[in-house]
C-alpha cells in the first residue's frame, strides 16, 4: 500500500471516531433514528489488538442515549471475566438531555464480585457491573473500558445492534494483528471497509452508521437474523497448550475432543456405586434412567457463560466430589457414569433458547453455541439428556434445545446431529370442564386440564411450587371472572413426553351477563384466543411459528331450570396454511356441550402472508367469543 493511501486510511479511522464525539445532545439525533427506538448507540468503537494468536487487548468505547424507561436495561454494563482475562474500566460518564456532563461514576459504584461466591471451583469467575440511574429521560451514558485476554480461542462476534428498538448512529470495529496470524471471518450483511499492512501488522476495519431501529414483530425471527455483524475466529486454536485447527467443524471437534480426553474417569468407589445401582436392571433404557436420576439427585447446576470459566470441563471425579458443575461439567459427568455400564454418549454443543437459530455449516465458531447437552445413540432412536436441571423429565429437552442442529464432540471430530422435533400430537393441551349456571349467572364446576410435550413447559414452574404458591399461580392464570378456587390437585408425570394434569373446583361469579330478560352465556372463557395486537402496514421479517401444537377444549354447561335456549351458534370451521380451527355446539335438554380444536402448524412464511395470519388469528378470536342467548321462562 502506498504512503498516501495509508495516511488517508488512518485519517479516515481517526475522523470517524472523533466525529461529533462530544455532541451528545439528544436533540442532535436524527428523527429517523429515534423512530421505534428506546435506545440510541451514539458511538460504539471496538479496537482489538492481537499480540499473538491467543493474546490480545480489546479497547471499547460505548456511548448510549436512553430515550425512555424501556431502554434502561441497555444502559447497564455487565462484563464477565476469569483468570484468562483482566478488565479495566477507565471511565463512566453521565450526560443530560442537552449533552451536558452531569457526573463521572465513582469507582466505588462499580460492582466487582464473584459470579458464584459459594462455589470454589468457579471462584475465578467474576463480573464487573454498573447500573447507572438518572431521574430524567433522555440521558446519555459513556463507557470506556479495556479487556486484556490470554488463552483466546475466539475473537468474538461484533454485532452493534443486539436488540430490537435500538438504533446506531456511529460504530466501528478495528482489528490489528500480526501478519503471521490467520483469521477466519464470517461477514453477515457487512463488508470490510479498509485493510492495510504496516510494520508486519495487518489493520482491518468495519463500520456501521445510521442504522434505524428494528421493531419487534409478532411471530418474529431472532434479532441476529435481521442485523449486520461479523464473526472472527483464529484458524489455529491454542488453549492451555491444546492446539488444533478450526477450518471445518470436523477439525473444531477434533480439537474440542482433546479438552475432554481423560476427564471421564471415576474413582473405583463411584464405579462400584453405579454398578450396584443397576445390578438388578437388565433393560438398558431403565439402567440409563436410573443413572440419570442418580446424577440429578447428587448434583447442582452452576450457570457459567460459555468461555467464562474455561472451555474444558472439570473432570468427573471433581464433580462427583463437589456435587456441582456447569453444563460442560455435568454433561461430562453423566457421560462418565454411563461409561461405567458400557453406554456410549457424546457431549453436544447447542444453541439454546426459544429461537431456533441456524448454525453456519461452513464457519466453525464459538458464538453460535452457548450450552452443552448429552447425546446417547440408542437402538433406532437417540436419547437427549439435559443434565443441568434436577427436575427435568428423562429424555425431554423442552423448547430450550428442541429441533435444532447440535455438534457432537466425537473421537473422530465434530459431527452434526439434530435434536428431537416434537409434533402437534405430542404438544397438546386438553381441557374438559363442567359448569352449572345458576339464575344469578354464577358458574360452579370443575376443570381438568392436561399439558403435554412442549405445552408441559408452560406449567413447569407451577409443578415445583408449594401449595399456597400453586394456588396463587392458578389465580393469576385464570381467565374466569370473580373466581374462587375451592380445591385443586396437580399430577406430574415425568415421562419422555411429560404430562401435567391440573384438576380444579371453582366458583365464578358473573360468568354470564344479562341484557333485559336474556342471559348471555360465553361458550369459551377458559382458553379464548387473543387477537394479534398489531396489524402491521408493512411486515419486514419472515413469519415464524417455531412449533406445532394442538388445543382441545370441551365445556359442558347446565343452565338454570327457569331458562331456555333462545339462540345457539351453529359452529364454525376455519382452514389456513398456518393451522386450522373448529368448534361445534350440541344441546340436550337443559345441557349444552361446546367442543373446540385449534391446530397451529410449524413453519416459516413470507412477510407478505402476515395479513392472512392476522386475519386467521382474528377469526379464531371472534369465534372463541361466541355466546349462547338464554331466555328466562318464569
Amino acid at each position: 500500500m502506498g504512503k498516501s493511501t495509508l495516511v488517508l486510511a488512518i485519517l479516515l479511522v481517526l475522523s470517524f471516531s472523533k466525529t461529533d464525539a462530544q455532541n451528545y445532545s439528544a436533540e442532535s439525533i436524527p428523527d429517523s433514528l429515534k423512530e421505534n427506538a428506546h435506545c440510541i448507540i451514539r458511538d460504539y468503537t471496538v479496537d482489538i489488538e492481537l499480540k499473538s494468536i491467543n493474546k490480545g487487548v480489546e479497547k471499547i468505547k460505548r456511548v448510549l442515549t436512553i430515550l425512555d424507561k424501556e431502554g434502561d436495561r441497555k444502559a447497564r454494563l455487565f462484563i464477565p471475566y476469569d483468570k484468562n482475562s483482566h478488565v479495566s474500566i477507565d471511565q463512566v460518564i453521565l450526560y443530560d438531555a442537552r449533552g451536558k456532563k452531569i457526573r463521572k461514576v465513582k469507582d466505588s459504584e462499580i460492582v466487582d464480585s464473584p459470579v458464584f461466591s459459594s462455589f470454589e471451583l468457579y471462584s475465578d469467575c467474576r463480573v464487573k457491573f454498573i447500573n447507572p440511574e438518572f431521574a430524567e429521560y433522555p440521558f446519555t451514558v459513556e463507557y470506556d473500558y479495556e479487556i486484556s485476554s490470554s488463552n483466546m480461542v475466539s475473537y468474538g462476534y461484533w454485532n452493534p445492534v443486539d436488540d430490537y428498538n435500538m438504533s446506531i448512529e456511529n460504530s466501528r470495529l478495528t482489528v490489528t494483528y500480526p501478519t503471521s496470524v490467520k483469521i477466519n471471518r464470517k461477514e453477515v450483511s457487512l463488508s470490510r471497509k479498509s485493510r492495510w499492512t504496516r510494520n508486519e501488522m495487518v489493520i482491518e476495519s468495519w463500520y456501521l452508521s445510521n442504522f434505524k431501529a428494528i421493531e419487534d414483530e409478532p411471530f418474529d425471527v431472532s434479532i441476529s437474523e435481521r442485523t449486520p455483524g461479523i464473526y472472527l475466529m483464529p484458524a489455529v486454536l491454542n488453549y492451555n497448550n491444546y492446539t488444533g485447527t478450526a477450518n471445518t467443524w470436523e477439525e473444531y471437534g477434533v480439537w474440542a475432543n482433546k479438552l475432554y480426553e481423560g476427564r471421564d474417569e471415576l474413582s473405583d468407589a463411584d464405579k462400584q456405586k453405579v454398578t450396584t445401582l443397576v445390578k438388578d436392571l437388565p433393560d438398558t433404557l431403565e439402567r440409563i434412567k436410573t443413572i440419570y436420576k442418580y446424577m440429578q439427585e447428587n448434583t447442582r447446576y452452576v450457570a457459567v457463560e460459555m468461555g467464562i470459566g474455561g472451555y474444558q470441563p472439570f473432570d468427573a471425579m471433581t464433580v462427583s466430589k463437589t456435587g456441582y458443575g456447569d453444563c460442560k461439567a455435568l454433561s461430562n459427568y453423566m457421560r462418565a457414569l454411563l461409561k461405567v455400564i458400557g453406554v456410549k454418549s457424546y457431549s453436544s454443543l447447542v444453541s439454546s433458547g426459544r429461537y431456533i437459530v441456524s448454525v453456519f455449516p461452513d464457519f466453525p465458531n464459538f458464538q453460535q453455541f452457548d450450552h452443552v447437552i448429552l447425546c446417547i445413540p440408542y437402538q433406532k432412536d437417540t436419547i437427549w439428556l439435559e443434565c443441568t436441571d434436577q427436575k427435568q423429565p428423562f429424555g425431554f429437552l423442552g423448547d430450550f434445545t428442541d429441533d435444532r442442529d447440535v455438534l457432537l464432540i466425537t473421537e473422530s471430530g465434530g459431527r452434526f446431529a439434530h435434536t428431537k422435533k416434537y409434533g402437534s400430537n405430542e404438544n397438546l393441551r386438553k381441557c374438559t370442564s363442567h359448569f352449572m349456571i345458576d339464575s344469578m349467572a354464577t358458574a360452579t364446576g370443575s376443570l381438568k386440564t392436561i399439558y403435554q410435550g412442549l405445552q408441559y413447559d408452560d406449567v413447569f414452574e407451577l409443578l415445583w411450587l408449594n401449595h399456597d404458591e400453586q394456588k396463587k399461580w392458578l389465580y393469576k392464570k385464570s381467565a374466569l371472572p370473580s373466581s374462587q378456587i375451592t380445591d385443586f390437585s396437580i399430577n406430574n408425570n415425568r415421562s419422555m413426553i411429560p404430562v401435567a394434569k391440573i384438576s380444579e373446583s371453582v366458583i365464578s361469579r358473573n360468568y354470564a351477563s344479562f341484557s333485559g330478560r336474556y342471559m348471555l352465556l360465553p361458550l369459551n372463557l377458559t382458553n379464548a384466543q387473543k387477537p394479534i395486537q398489531k396489524m402491521l402496514k408493512s411486515r419486514n421479517s419472515d413469519i415464524v411459528i417455531n412449533r406445532s401444537s394442538v388445543d382441545y377444549d370441551t365445556l359442558m354447561y347446565q343452565i338454570p331450570q327457569n331458562y331456555k335456549f333462545e339462540s345457539v351458534p351453529a359452529g364454525k370451521t376455519i382452514e389456513s396454511k398456518f393451522g386450522s380451527y373448529s368448534y361445534s355446539v350440541s344441546v340436550n335438554g337443559n345441557e349444552i356441550t361446546y367442543t373446540r380444536k385449534l391446530l397451529m402448524k410449524q413453519g416459516r412464511y413470507n412477510p407478505s402472508a402476515y395479513k392472512e395470519l392476522y386475519e386467521f388469528i382474528l377469526s379464531v378470536s371472534k369465534a372463541d367469543n361466541m355466546k349462547v342467548m338464554l331466555t328466562r321462562t318464569l
